[in-house]
């Protein structure tokens, strides 16, 4: 019965994981093609995330990583260890990646103000096989000490946490190597006369500027449309028949929604590849 319920929990872990290496897979082929996600509309959330600095750390895609955590996971949870070295190996990864994943919700939620449905799905995913090792822990390592664990537990929370914040923090430093790319794209959308609706209680908005970044968005036409907001023009908004935020008017054109930095430029005629001064 034991043999049974072992085998139980090592094929839920694998079944998880094997699902996570495939989404993770998925991703990463959508970092590298820039193919539109599937059940994810022009630039929606998956988008931005994609588009953001946060996407990459120490210059690997974040998506990547999550390719290697859950095969690292499904590798061990087949291969045949003692017990409690198995459980110790798949607890520290699984852990790690529970707070990773944890740490980019954040993000997604309160610095990008955009969540990716695969994202999500990942998280849980991690989060399933994380709890189900704490779950397990008395059956599988009954001899690590509670303590113990507690403490291997803050130290490795706090590296994750940390290194993640550092990096991510280096990758905004080298992000302003690329200004250039955004900045001349904002000038052009500006010589073009391409406008911005939008409104500062919009998250969708927040997210738009974002990704230009606050030293390339000063150089947008952005036009205000909430009567509350500053230097607003809601007047100019209802006439020009806004009713979703943000919009894009460009070459007479209206576009709805928030917009990849790439999408724009297709739509403008400009190219990020040669950045123009």
């Amino acid at each position: 019965m034991k043999v049974q319920k072992r085998d139980r929990y090592h094929l839920v872990v694998l079944i998880f994981s094997f699902t996570g290496l495939l989404l993770s897979l998925y991703l990463t082929y959508l970092y590298y093609s820039k193919a539109q996600a599937a059940f994810c509309s022009a630039g929606s959330g998956c988008d931005i995330v994609r588009e953001s600095p946060y996407s990459q750390i120490a210059g690997i895609p974040v998506p990547l990583l999550g390719v290697f955590g859950y095969f690292l996971i499904g590798v061990l949870s087949i291969v045949s260890i003692s017990s409690r070295g198995k459980w110790l190996l798949l607890y520290v990864i699984s852990l790690a990646g529970f707070v990773f994943s944890a740490y980019l919700t954040y993000i997604e939620l309160f610095v990008i103000h955009a969540l990716c449905f695969y994202c999500v799905v990942s998280a849980i995913l991690i989060s399933a096989v994380f709890i189900i090792l704490v779950v397990k822990k008395p059956a599988l390592a009954p001899q690590e000490s509670l303590l113990k664990v507690l403490l291997l537990s803050i130290v490795i929370a706090v590296s994750v946490l940390m290194g993640s914040l550092f990096l991510h923090s280096r990758e905004r430093v080298s992000l302003n190597t690329d200004s250039s790319s955004r900045i001349g794209l904002a000038k052009h959308l500006s010589s073009i006369g391409a406008v911005m609706y939008g409104s500062y209680k919009c998250p969708h908005c927040l997210a738009q500027k974002y990704l230009f970044g606050e030293e390339a968005f000063k150089y947008i036409k952005y036009v205000e449309c909430h009567p509350e907001g500053k230097n607003a023009n809601p007047t100019l908004c209802l006439e020009k028949g806004i009713t979703a935020y943000p919009t894009w008017e460009i070459k007479g054109k209206f576009y709805v929604g928030a917009k990849s930095l790439k999408e724009l430029a297709k739509i403008s005629g400009y190219s990020l590849e040669s950045p123009r001064p």
